[in-house]
């Protein structure tokens, strides 16, 4: 009996980590050379990122066509603009419960409460210059997000296939799609076949590619795992455990009472569908790569209509950051504590509405939100050489919050279906209402 994809992935994962972790733990004991697991970790992200750069070569086609053909299918601009406001609600209040949630754990576990700075500054000033192109104001940064959602050439944005470039690939498609419903009859009708053609075979591509994600997994968790090791993460236990508390709230009991309430659905069911999706989005730590996937878990798994799936996803993935906004509230506050500067209830709130605002602009890609935490730290005066502190952490953090970010955007699809009179077959409402 062959194994289904999500097992395959599962297994991937624990091999990575099986050989991976003995690895580090026996250069560290001196017991074989250090040059052992750093090759393993050079090799395994090597595998990982040939997969990535695959799913990220078909990124801005699939969007194109997907969103295309998904307005198209609306009938109306009328449909159209319930459908995004139905989305962007949800994806503001989601990400605001989060914010919260995160601001809440983080007051009563207090992680930065005397924690040992001399360790937790080492390797600050690497990445400073990483993220010191993110050293602006709020409104500046803001305005580029507005800015970059207008293409200066949508054939450009869509060559370019950068995470930054498919702002304005969503917005020409979207624009696109509503002229062709504006044009109507036989050129409208054409184009609108043409890119449903389109969008099926990049379906089929997307499903071949997928098919390598059990490779792709294993070569990304050898690189966390042999890399990285247990021992970095000892120094921000709290500040970790302070996060993955938080994130495991939203992600486990917030996200499952919506999907009950508003899309009237099992969780566990729906989890089970989207589970490929999830547990690539947790190895990759990015839901631009993994939006491929979800996409095919949400329409062939979920059963959810293409097109709902083919606005909420691509919009979500680019700017519903739940994980991501939680992670730089929490991420803020515990430089804050760590450094001194115990934050009165008013800068809470400051950084609570900056990181909401952040988060939209944090691109789907690995380590986005270090660079959107500059703004952050500059809302409430904080120096952004301390961003270097949470670092030897992030990645794992930032494989769990990739995962919140796609669970909250798979559950966005199932609440907005449901309102739009698209809802979930018989037998999954009555598994959600027992």
């Amino acid at each position: 009996m062959r194994l289904k994809l999500h097992h395959q992935i599962l297994i991937a994962m624990f091999i990575g980590a099986g050989i991976g972790l003995p690895l580090n733990y026996f250069a560290g004991t001196g017991q074989i050379d250090q040059s052992w697991p750093d090759n393993f970790a050079k090799y395994g992200k090597g595998v990982g990122d040939v997969f990535l750069r695959l799913l990220s070569m078909i990124v801005a086609p699939l969007i194109l066509s997907s969103l295309i053909t998904g307005i198209t299918g609306t009938g109306s601009a009328g449909g159209l603009g319930r459908l995004g406001a139905r989305t962007m609600a949800y994806y503001i209040t989601t990400s605001m419960i989060a914010i919260i949630t995160g601001m809440i754990v983080f007051n009563i576990i207090q992680p930065g409460a005397g924690a040992d700075l001399a360790v937790l500054q080492q390797g600050a000033e690497v990445v400073h210059s990483d993220v010191i192109a993110g050293d602006q104001s709020l409104g500046a940064t803001l305005w580029n997000q507005v800015f970059t959602l207008i293409p200066g050439n949508p054939f450009a944005a869509l060559a370019d296939g950068s995470n930054r470039s498919i702002l304005g690939v969503i917005f020409f498609a979207i624009l696109f799609g509503v002229f062709i419903n504006v044009v109507g009859g036989e050129a409208g009708a054409l184009l609108a076949k043409i890119f449903k053609a389109m969008f099926d075979v990049m379906m089929r591509l997307t499903m071949a590619i997928i098919k390598l994600a059990p490779i792709g997994v294993l070569g990304f968790m050898l690189f966390a795992s042999a890399g990285k090791g247990l021992d970095v993460f000892v120094a921000l236990g709290w500040y970790m455990l302070t996060v993955a508390i938080a994130l495991s709230i939203h992600g486990f009991v917030t996200l499952p009472i919506i999907l009950i309430v508003l899309g009237r659905r099992s969780p566990w069911k729906y989890a089970q569908s989207m589970s490929p999706a999830l547990l690539t989005a947790f190895s990759t730590a990015s839901s631009n790569g993994t939006l491929p996937l979800t996409l095919t878990c949400v329409e062939k798994r979920a059963k959810i209509s293409n097109r709902i799936s083919s606005f909420v996803l691509p919009l979500g993935a680019t700017i519903n950051m739940d994980g991501t906004a939680l992670y730089e509230a929490v991420a803020v506050l515990f430089i804050a504590q760590a450094t001194g500067h115990e934050l009165a209830m008013g800068q809470q709130v400051i950084v609570a509405v900056t990181a909401l605002l952040a988060s939209i602009g944090a691109a789907g890609i690995p380590h986005a939100g270090t660079v959107m935490m500059v703004v952050v730290l500059g809302a409430v005066g904080l120096p952004v050489d301390y961003v270097g502190i949470i670092l030897a952490v992030d990645r794992i953090l930032d494989m769990y919050r990739t995962a919140i970010n796609v669970w909250s955007d798979s559950t966005a699809c199932a609440v907005v279906a449901r309102m739009e009179g698209s809802g979930p077959v018989e037998a999954d409402v009555e598994s959600a209402s027992t």
